[in-house]
């Protein structure tokens, strides 16, 4: 049966172990990218709560966030047709060329002590 591929993933993983978290995206976040007629957040977009981390409040929907994350998308999550549930990397050791786009900035690697961000492979 021949498959098609909708989106690609990066591997932002530098190494084993991390530790993720599921979180539901909202559907209005900026930062997507529309990919075979899709609406796509990255793997690798720094994210944070709406308004509160979902460290503090669960209920909270993340959105896209550079200055203040609360973590990274493990993979590429499609907001085509609603909020869609995803992973968060909260801790762990991450390609930085992989990580929002390749540019992290300090405030985003301040807020996120427990991930290490490594240059290259």
């Amino acid at each position: 049966m021949p498959t098609k591929k909708l989106f690609g993933n990066a591997e932002i993983l530098h190494n084993l172990p991390y530790e993720a978290i599921s979180v539901t995206v909202d559907k209005t976040t900026t930062g997507t990218v529309t990919e075979n007629a899709r609406t796509i957040l990255k793997a690798g977009t720094l994210v944070a709560g709406d308004g509160a981390s979902i460290f503090a409040d669960r209920s909270k929907k993340v959105k896209a966030n550079t200055e203040a994350p609360d973590g990274v998308l493990l993979y590429d999550v499609d907001v085509t047709e609603g909020d869609a549930v995803a992973s968060l990397v909260y801790r762990g050791t991450l390609r930085e060329d992989k990580v929002n786009g390749g540019t992290v900035p300090e405030g985003a690697k301040t807020a996120l002590k427990h991930i290490q961000f490594v240059k290259g492979v």
